[in-house]
């Protein structure tokens, strides 16, 4: 299945940590299955990711999401350019707004000591 630019999702590191290649490839079979099954086979696809989530937090692995205590995101416009390549076209230009405004408030401040 081919998709625009507009249409793609791109993946967070997230992601990228619980895509397993047997589960991809159930996914990529659910259209060749018989229409009664799709649902069940979807269904145990979503059970076995959150199967997954769940051993990986509970193996202390993903803790803070592969960010490391001590290297946090600091405040709103790090969240902000964390969350941007995600955004689609309309929520990006909202990003982008805030951004701005954040950027103001910080340059309004008076530098702390």
């Amino acid at each position: 299945m081919e998709g625009n630019q507009e249409n793609d999702i791109k993946l967070t590191e997230f992601d990228y940590m619980m895509i397993s290649p047997q589960l991809q490839m159930l996914k990529a079979a659910i259209p060749y299955v018989p229409p009664a099954m799709q649902r069940m086979m979807a269904m145990f696809i979503k059970f076995s990711e959150m199967q997954h989530v769940q051993a990986m937090f509970g193996q202390g692995e993903l803790s803070a999401m592969g960010v490391s205590s001590g290297q946090r995101p600091s405040g709103p416009l790090e969240l902000i350019q964390a969350i941007k390549p995600y955004a689609g076209p309309r929520e990006r230009e909202m990003i982008e707004n805030l951004e701005t405004i954040q950027m103001m408030i910080q340059t309004m401040q008076p530098p702390s000591h």
